[in-house]
């Protein structure tokens, strides 16, 4: 399980090693795309590791704000950039003027609040006519809120509904995790490889991100929101977890019984 201050990501060896870390880092990993030369707001920052990363893209300023005064102390320490201010205060009330931020980030943050609207019409103050906000929340389908961190969690249209009362344009993209199959040489994979093969499988996505603006969406996206995450070091857990451990062993003793291997080939 991630370590966090509540739900905060706490990026350390062992979540490096986890599939949640990627669910956190490919939703900066699409902010990035939009970020240079921006001044941007990271609301809900948590660590701040995703400030970082939106700070190294060439964001010219990046104004991270969390309501927890410990989370912010840790990024300041751990995750400093030039371009980064961090700050305590609240999603639902952000102290920044109208107009201020040409890109919004805030991940996993609306489920925690409890008046979503009042967040988003913050997000829409404080962005540009122009500007472009980027919000995810988890499926409600998938999830069933079980999470006791969370208010209340959203299925696909009512996110939408709640979206489309606060921005004129919006585009909803989808989340998912799967199990990749990679070849690389030296386990180093290029963003150039030409070919990705998705097999469909009519899972439900965990997660929803909006990208939104109360202008045109078309000039800023140019369908540049496709990314992927692969973690080595989570499909390795999962080889090593006790449980796939023994299911391996029932199925190596089971094989040497007469008349099983012959059935489990026919079920192949």
């Amino acid at each position: 399980m991630a370590h966090t201050f509540d739900e905060r990501l706490i990026v350390n060896k062992d979540t490096k090693k986890s599939i949640i870390y990627n669910e956190h880092l490919i939703r900066y990993g699409l902010a990035k795309k939009f970020v240079k030369g921006k001044i941007v707001l990271d609301i809900a920052c948590g660590s701040g590791y995703g400030a970082k990363i939106l700070a190294a893209a060439g964001a010219r300023k990046v104004v991270a704000v969390d309501i927890d005064q410990q989370a912010i102390n840790s990024a300041k320490e751990n995750y400093y950039h030039k371009n980064i201010e961090y700050t305590a205060g609240d999603a639902e009330k952000i102290r920044k003027d109208s107009k201020t931020f040409d890109v919004v980030v805030s991940f996993e943050t609306i489920e925690h609040l409890k008046n979503p609207d009042k967040f988003l019409s913050e997000i829409s103050r404080v962005i540009k006519d122009e500007g472009l906000a980027i919000i995810s929340t988890p499926n409600q389908d998938v999830s069933h809120e079980k999470n006791p961190f969370h208010f209340h969690e959203f299925r696909r249209n009512e996110f939408e509904s709640i979206i489309s009362k606060h921005f004129k344009r919006y585009k909803i993209l989808e989340q998912n995790n799967g199990i990749a199959s990679c070849i690389a040489p030296e386990n180093k994979l290029s963003d150039r490889t030409g070919e990705i093969i998705i097999t469909e499988n009519g899972c439900q996505p965990i997660y929803f991100i909006a990208v939104c603006s109360k202008s045109s969406l078309s000039d800023k996206l140019n369908n540049n929101f496709d990314i992927i995450s692969v973690n080595f070091g989570s499909l390795q857990n999962l080889y090593n977890n006790i449980g796939m451990k023994i299911a391996d062993k029932i199925y190596s003793i089971a094989i040497k019984i007469p008349g099983v291997k012959k059935l489990l080939g026919k079920i192949k």
